[in-house]
């Protein structure tokens, strides 16, 4: 029976053939910032709109701080997000996600100002925006986790706009413990939100 590790990886290579695939664990940050810049900027230039998956660190479990390497990698793609890449997310623990911007530039794109009637984006921007987490999160286990990101919202004091963000941050962790304790998604989502209920009745 293959470990957790294998199944993780399995599910990668599942998502991300290996020639879109960047293993920078084990380099040193600043080595891995320069390493994955040139890669992406190769990338952007051949293959623009493809999307990536960057390999920061291995084995670590859920609630542990990221390694250099990750913080490093993050606070590049962080810079290139609406430049060279339309996007980026975390992945499976220990990987990171992005997307290469259909019309990757060196300088950021400057989108119009916020009507009444939207956010500003354009035909041309709306591709810089991260895509929702309905589309990686089952029909039927959505309520659920929508339920679970809501009451972290009221627990800490967030702004409901930034939904997205959480109910995001909740699938990825309900998709490590799922791979971690060998749990239906269905159930680990369901211990997240019990979870989440009991913090409330705690505070």
């Amino acid at each position: 029976m293959p470990g957790m590790g294998d199944l993780t990886r399995e599910y990668e290579r599942a998502r991300f053939p290996a020639h879109r695939q960047l293993d920078l664990h084990g380099e040193g940050p600043r080595a891995a910032r320069e390493i994955a810049l040139h890669w992406i900027q190769s990338r952007a230039h051949e293959t623009p709109g493809e999307e990536l998956l960057l390999i920061v660190e291995r084995g670590r479990r859920p609630g542990r701080r990221p390694a250099p390497v990750a913080v490093a990698v993050a606070k590049l793609l962080t810079e290139l997000e609406g430049k060279l890449i339309a996007w980026w997310q975390d992945f499976t623990p220990g990987t990171l996600a992005c997307r290469i911007a259909d019309r990757p530039s060196v300088l950021p794109r400057i989108a119009p100002p916020p009507g009444p009637n939207g956010d500003g984006r354009t035909e041309e921007t709306s591709g810089a925006a991260r895509p929702p987490p309905q589309t990686d999160i089952p029909e039927e286990l959505f309520e659920i986790a929508t339920r679970a990101a809501e009451l972290r919202i009221d627990r800490e004091g967030l702004s409901i706009r930034i939904l997205d963000v959480v109910l995001r941050e909740v699938w990825l962790e309900a998709q490590s413990v799922a791979m971690e304790e060998r749990l239906s998604f269905a159930e680990a989502v369901e211990r997240i939100l019990r979870l989440e209920v009991a913090r409330v009745s705690e505070e």
